[in-house]
């Protein structure tokens, strides 16, 4: 949460993006940390259950909760219609399904809908061995390693961030729009 509140102070994005959302704790501290930086923003945050969602997420105006996949193409189609209404950087989270096709299928919904300084965050990219729950199958980890062979320029890693703290749970997840 550190590493993400130094990279919203930076990056002073207009529009951050997450998709998960579960009971929209990392929601709202996203959007508090946005009001502290100040200027007009908004929040969308993605997931298929809406049910578990905290009565203070669901009313935070800042926050908007969108009820279906984050690869829904309605979502690429929300996301083209917020960054009109709010130009200028977008930053990324990916948190839902931690399976290999879906984190794969979400970066490339992304792809004609981020530009270059867009920050996206891939997390728990640390399964499936890399380090932990090695068990897990493919999962983020080997989505960002197959998107980087279809899309080698798309971003650049950036490992400074990524290593700030000595682990992540986003193992080779910080990702910076080229």
């Amino acid at each position: 949460m550190w590493n993400y509140q130094e990279i919203l102070c930076a990056l002073k994005p207009s529009l951050v993006i997450e998709f998960g959302t579960r009971y929209g704790g990392s929601a709202l501290f996203f959007a508090a940390v946005m009001r502290q930086i100040g200027g007009r923003f908004k929040l969308l945050s993605v997931d298929i259950d809406a049910e578990t969602v905290s009565q203070q997420t669901r009313q935070d105006p800042d926050i908007e909760l969108l009820s279906t996949s984050s690869i829904d193409p309605r979502v690429g189609e929300r996301i083209t219609r917020l960054r009109s209404e709010y130009p200028g950087p977008v930053f990324v989270i990916l948190d839902s399904d931690h399976s290999k096709a879906h984190v794969l299928s979400e970066m490339k919904t992304l792809r004609p809908l981020l530009v270059s300084g867009d920050y996206v965050i891939v997390e728990d990219s640390s399964v499936n061995g890399h380090p932990v729950f090695p068990t897990h199958g493919p999962g983020p980890f080997e989505a960002i390693h197959e998107y980087f062979e279809q899309h080698p320029e798309d971003y650049r890693h950036d490992t400074v961030r990524e290593g700030k703290f000595g682990f992540t749970f986003a193992t080779a997840g910080f990702l910076v729009r080229r």
